[in-house]
């Protein structure tokens, strides 16, 4: 394998990535414990489906779920 070589401005790039404040950072919501955090194997044209209904996608598949498993009915 060939050794890298880094230009001074990519250099700088990484190290301000590094170094930006982790409130720039991208972060989950925070759960008031009613959910479970999960890794999920789905099929991509499911996920792509829910992709294209908009934004909050993933609220929609829960919501989803939700419904299949008549959880989402009102009691």
């Amino acid at each position: 394998m060939a050794n890298a070589v880094y230009t001074r401005a990519t250099g700088d790039l990484v190290q301000q990535v590094l170094e930006r404040p982790r409130a720039l950072k991208k972060k989950a919501p925070h759960s008031d414990g009613s959910t479970t955090k999960l890794t999920l194997s789905v099929d991509r044209e499911v996920v792509d489906w829910f992709k294209a209904s908009g934004a909050d996608w993933r609220a929609r598949m829960q919501e989803a779920l939700r419904n299949a498993t008549d959880l989402g009915k009102a009691v």
